[in-house]
């Protein structure tokens, strides 16, 4: 492996890495244990992306069971940081939305790293972002998920990926 391709795997490690601990470090201001506030932060990032998260699709972003993840969403609920609404004809799919309290708590937490984000990315032209955005997309696609490497190894009762 060229030195390049060494330095641009070990900078998305620190991306991820990086990511990884401001999660933790939003469920500490929001005072919430780490996997609530990194479903908060998923749920937050989602809706400011304006495509609030269901149920499930949370579940697949934190890891875990459809049970589990009820439970957090209980949590954040009771909390008053989070609400079940339903926006569609359907009244079966749910989508999570942050309340007011959870906006006002996490926005001295979030306000200025979403604008060093969004001036960082100013730097680039829409080519070299639109090429980033695949790169990124592609290497995320070839990363296997727990389910993916219990199918692949042909032991579907292995622990997925992270678990202890």
């Amino acid at each position: 492996m060229t030195d390049v391709k060494a330095h641009v795997l070990e900078a998305l490690r620190h991306y991820a890495v990086s990511y990884q601990e401001s999660a933790h470090h939003l469920a500490e201001w929001m005072d919430l244990p780490s996997t609530d506030g990194a479903a908060l932060g998923e749920i937050l990032w989602a809706e400011n992306a304006g495509r609030p998260l269901f149920p499930a699709q949370l579940k697949d972003r934190i890891g875990l069971t459809s049970g589990a993840t009820n439970a957090l969403v209980n949590r954040l609920e009771a909390l008053d940081l989070v609400t079940r609404s339903r926006e569609s004809n359907d009244r079966r799919i749910v989508s999570l939305r942050v309340t007011q309290k959870a906006r006002d708590r996490s926005d001295g937490f979030i306000r200025k790293p979403a604008r060093e984000l969004e001036s960082a990315l100013d730097e680039y032209t829409p080519e070299v972002l639109e090429t980033v955005r695949g790169f990124l997309e592609r290497f995320a696609a070839i990363l296997p998920t727990g389910t993916d490497h219990r199918r692949e190894s042909g032991d579907e009762n292995a622990p997925a990926a992270g678990a202890p």
